[in-house]
């Protein structure tokens, strides 16, 4: 049985860490469901440090720790728009998304909300499917002049 991740709140130091976590994972998970080229569009070697740094500081994050290393992390917004959930490339299937998922949807239960709501990239759409989303629409994100696959998908919370 895996350890389990410890859940900590985002702290703004984090942001370098989270963001390159991020470009690796696009890079080497979800490479299998994207050319290259979206994949590149998608996660590109320049970071955008000061976008990222505003970004998680806007909404409420979540950060996942196994054995004091950064794992994964999860963010959303008030509104119920869970924005990233991303892991490490390294720590895929121990349930690291699923306890990141969990106290989102805790908290945005707590507030009150009626549903969370998500773009779902085509390698994170199982794992959506699991936690009880339906896809409300398929479509194309343009990002950096490349056309990317994703789903709109969407749960109930009542």
């Amino acid at each position: 049985m895996p350890t389990p991740p410890t859940l900590r709140p985002y702290r703004p130091e984090d942001a370098p860490a989270l963001a390159q976590l991020f470009r690796e994972t696009i890079h080497t998970v979800n490479r299998r469901d994207y050319t290259p080229a979206q994949v590149e569009a998608w996660a590109p070697a320049q970071i955008d440090l000061a976008r990222w740094q505003a970004k998680l500081a806007s909404e409420e994050v979540v950060v996942a720790e196994v054995g004091g290393e950064l794992a994964g992390f999860c963010s959303w917004t008030a509104d119920g728009y869970l924005n990233f959930i991303f892991v490490h490339h390294a720590q895929q299937r121990k349930g690291i998304a699923a306890a990141l998922y969990t106290a989102a949807e805790q908290a945005l239960r707590a507030q009150g909300l009626a549903r969370i709501h998500t773009q779902a990239s085509v390698t994170a759409q199982p794992f959506f499917a699991r936690q009880g989303f339906t896809v409300v629409k398929h479509q194309l994100v343009h990002v950096r002049g490349v056309d990317l696959p994703n789903a709109v998908m969407e749960k109930s919370l009542a």
